[in-house]
């Protein structure tokens, strides 16, 4: 558990889910500026993204590693 009371995998989820949050923000800003304002706005878009795609990649490996620790059911033995 986390903090918050959260599994990692929905920690994770979270994490994902503000990064767009904040890529949508950041895009809605850099269309009421220009020149140097807009051009670092840009920059920064270009950092958030980036860490949107590292969250999606963290969200997917956990999830792939929740599928793999799933119990597999013993074989049953017949005498």
């Amino acid at each position: 558990m986390t903090g918050l009371g959260e599994t990692p995998l929905e920690q994770a989820h979270r994490h994902v889910v503000e990064a767009e949050q904040r890529r949508e923000q950041q895009i809605r800003l850099i269309t009421g500026l220009c020149g140097t304002e807009k051009a670092l706005a840009q920059q920064a878009l270009t950092e958030i993204e980036r860490t949107l795609a590292i969250a999606r990649a963290h969200r997917s490996l956990l999830l792939s590693l929740e599928h793999t620790a799933e119990p597999k059911t013993a074989p049953v033995c017949k005498h």
